[in-house]
């Protein structure tokens, strides 16, 4: 028996890899003769670069940025220096896992940090930077990333503004700035637009500390700079990372790639997709987003196509309406269901993916 092991992480509780490692751990215990592929995956956000080290090496490179409230950090990006390729996560650098709860306020936030470690990337020679986009502090449209390369952002009487979200209403205009010879591609898996009602301030500013009044400021901003971006301001994407998809579009002349997607195709998953038996993915918890084009829904898409079983597990587990109808919602294994409470639920996670994996193998692997 074959089987794949392909999760995303589980957030707050276990990497990818940990979750594989759980697993095929407990699968052995009961079925010690199973043969197995371990493929952690990403969808852009946290994880991704690990996923491509593992697959491809490269080199950490450690540079003096700024966290999103201009604050002097060290951030890292992946250097694969005989592909002259930069992998550069703006979480590092501008991630909302840099701020305490207090300090979260996308109005003072910005992607100059990110900037900067696309700035030093170029320094280094890089013909080719592929920047994922996930979990994000910010909401200015890209502008704090394109003043770190040199653009200027001025108000109506040529003062230079300050690259925050609070300041994207005043830009009056833009001093523009070149770049060395560079592709560039975004991943990630946001679809919205940049502005309006399902754009990046009404959909994810909450979650990064705005309030109501601060939403409907920051929307106001990202449609002023919708006057200088143009048809990108409503491409699937723009709206990634608080407009830093748009930024990237605009400022980078940069792709925006589903990240799901595009890592799987990286990681030759169809190739290990049609060696198995049966398939195993997960996340830390499946509900409606899950459905969204994120890793789980990538690989069931994926096995369906070639009629292959999935196993579903799961921190914990929401039902939906988009749940796919060819699956049972009662057979999802979670990790939430045999703890006591959420605290349980972390300090245990290994503890019970090995008891789900055992499970998994009496139940499917005879």
């Amino acid at each position: 028996m074959h089987v794949l092991i392909s999760p995303d992480k589980f957030k707050g509780s276990l990497s990818a890899s940990q979750v594989c490692e759980a697993l095929e751990k407990g699968i052995k215990k009961r079925r010690p003769k199973t043969i197995f592929t371990k493929m952690p995956l990403a969808d852009g956000g946290e994880g991704t670069l690990e996923v491509i080290q593992q697959l491809h090496g490269g080199t950490w490179i450690t540079v003096d940025t700024f966290d999103p409230l201009m604050r002097p950090i060290q951030a890292d990006y992946l250097w694969l220096a005989d592909q002259k390729t930069a992998y550069i996560e703006m979480a590092r650098a501008s991630g909302l896992v840099l701020l305490s709860a207090k300090e979260r306020n996308p109005l003072k936030t910005s992607t100059f940090g990110t900037g900067i470690l696309i700035k030093d990337a170029l320094a280094r020679g890089a013909t080719q930077i592929i920047l994922t986009i996930g979990g994000s502090a910010t909401n200015d449209a890209g502008i704090g990333m394109a003043a770190a390369l040199g653009g200027k952002f001025l108000d109506s009487e040529g003062n230079e503004l300050s690259p925050t979200g609070k300041n994207l209403i005043q830009v009056a205009s833009i001093t523009a700035f070149e770049l060395p010879s560079c592709n560039f591609t975004v991943v990630t898996d946001v679809e919205n637009p940049l502005a309006g009602p399902t754009g990046a301030a009404h959909v994810f500013a909450a979650q990064k500390g705005a309030t109501p009044t601060i939403i409907k400021q920051l929307d106001k901003g990202l449609n002023n700079i919708t006057s200088f971006l143009g048809s990108i301001a409503s491409e699937p994407g723009a709206g990634a990372a608080g407009g830093l998809g748009a930024g990237a579009r605009y400022f980078l002349q940069a792709k925006i790639v589903p990240g799901s997607s595009w890592l799987m195709d990286k990681v030759h998953f169809n190739r290990a997709l049609l060696k198995a038996d049966f398939i195993i993915t997960g996340e830390g918890k499946i509900d409606s987003s899950t459905w969204g084009g994120k890793v789980v829904s990538e690989v069931i898409k994926r096995c369906d196509k070639v009629f292959k079983q999935t196993i579903l597990v799961s921190g914990a587990f929401e039902s939906s309406a988009n749940f796919p109808i060819f699956l049972d919602e009662n057979e999802v294994f979670t990790i939430s269901s045999r703890a006591k409470d959420l605290k349980d639920s972390v300090a245990r996670a290994t503890e019970i993916l090995e008891q789900i994996g055992e499970e998994i193998a009496l139940k499917y692997l005879n």
